[in-house]
């Protein structure tokens, strides 16, 4: 049975960066990337062990968000829109 790996985010309210431990590859890419980018906003602090990393991260570089569910009323509207441009879908087979 394979070990669950954890990622953790916290930060200080008022602080101006977030901690990031982290065994999530998009992530640590992301991570790294970005401090390629602007490597004043990151800063790694390990990064030793395989597929681990715990770094800083300015709080204007990563964002949290909630995600309401669609109303029936939007899901009805993209539906309808999909169906109307479909002919811009690619990868679409013709018959």
């Amino acid at each position: 049975m394979s070990r669950v790996k954890e990622t953790h985010l916290w930060f200080e309210n008022g602080d101006d960066e977030i901690q990031v431990e982290s065994y999530w590859k998009d992530l640590n890419e992301a991570i790294f990337d970005l401090q390629k980018t602007v490597p004043d906003d990151v800063v790694i602090i390990n990064d030793e062990e395989p597929g681990f990393l715990r770094a800083a991260v300015k709080l204007t570089r990563l964002t949290f968000r909630t995600i309401k569910p669609q109303s029936e009323k939007t899901k009805k509207a993209f539906s309808e829109n999909g169906k109307r441009n479909s002919k811009n879908l690619k990868n679409q087979k013709r018959t």
